[in-house]
C-alpha cells in the first residue's frame, strides 16, 4: 500500500474519532446534576433510582380538547427535569434517549434550555408532534403535524434522537424521521424532558455525541 495513502487513511480515522466524542448518562449517579424532585406536589416528581430517571406528572387535562379550543398554552401546566449537556451546541451533535412512555398525554424533550421560560421543545401526543419555542414564558412559534404511530405509543420502549447539523434540527423516533426544523439558532446547553397531564416517562439512558 502507498505510504502516503496509508498515512492519510490513519489521519482521517483519527480525525473522525476526535470529532465524534460521546458521553452516556446511565443514571447510576447524577453526574450531570439533573433536577430531581421527590416531593409529590401537584405538578409531579423526577427521581433517579436503580439506573433510570422516572418522571411523573399528575395534572389531569384533555390535551386534544384544549388544543382544538386554542387554549393549550394558557391552560396546561408542564413538568420538566433538565441538565446541562456536555456539548458545544453550536457545532453538530446528536442526543439519543432510550425511554419508555408508560402513560402520557403529552411528553417530549426540551433543549436550548436557559430556564423554564426560555427553551425549545419537541413534544408529542397520540395524534401529533409539535415543535415549540418559548421566550419569556410565551410561546413565540410552533410547528404542528399529525402523526400515525406504527404501534401504540404508550407502554413501549422507544429511542428518541435529536440531531443538529448546525442548520437543521431533526427529531427521530425509533429510526423514523418525525420532524425537521431549519434555521433555529442554538445558544444554551440545557437539555431535559417535558410532560403535561397524567404522564409517566422512564429514561433508561441518554447519549450525547459531539459530531454526526
Amino acid at each position: 500500500m502507498n505510504k502516503k495513502f496509508l498515512f492519510a487513511a490513519i489521519f482521517a480515522a483519527c480525525a473522525l474519532n476526535l470529532s465524534a466524542q460521546s458521553f452516556t448518562e446511565t443514571f447510576d449517579s447524577n453526574s450531570l446534576e439533573w433536577t430531581e424532585r421527590a416531593f409529590k406536589n401537584e405538578e409531579g416528581t423526577a427521581i433517579i433510582d436503580k439506573g433510570v430517571m422516572t418522571i411523573q406528572s399528575y395534572t389531569k387535562v384533555d390535551v386534544a380538547l384544549l388544543l382544538a379550543a386554542g387554549q393549550v398554552e394558557k391552560t396546561l401546566t408542564a413538568f420538566e427535569t433538565h441538565c446541562y449537556a456536555p456539548l458545544d451546541i453550536k457545532k453538530p451533535f446528536t442526543i439519543s434517549s432510550d425511554v419508555t412512555v408508560k402513560k402520557g398525554e403529552q411528553v417530549g424533550l426540551m433543549f436550548n434550555f436557559k430556564d423554564f421560560g426560555n427553551y425549545y421543545a419537541f413534544r408529542m401526543t397520540e395524534d401529533y408532534v409539535q415543535f415549540v419555542r418559548y421566550e419569556n414564558n410565551r410561546c413565540v412559534g410552533s410547528i404542528t403535524q399529525g402523526v400515525r404511530w406504527k404501534k401504540k405509543r404508550n407502554k413501549l420502549a422507544q429511542t428518541w434522537l435529536l440531531k443538529s447539523d448546525g442548520i437543521t434540527l431533526e427529531f427521530i423516533v425509533n429510526d423514523e424521521p418525525i420532524m425537521k426544523v431549519r434555521h433555529m439558532p442554538l445558544e444554551y446547553t440545557g437539555f431535559g424532558y417535558y410532560t403535561v397531564g397524567q404522564c409517566e416517562l422512564i429514561v433508561d439512558q441518554v447519549t450525547f455525541t459531539q459530531g454526526l
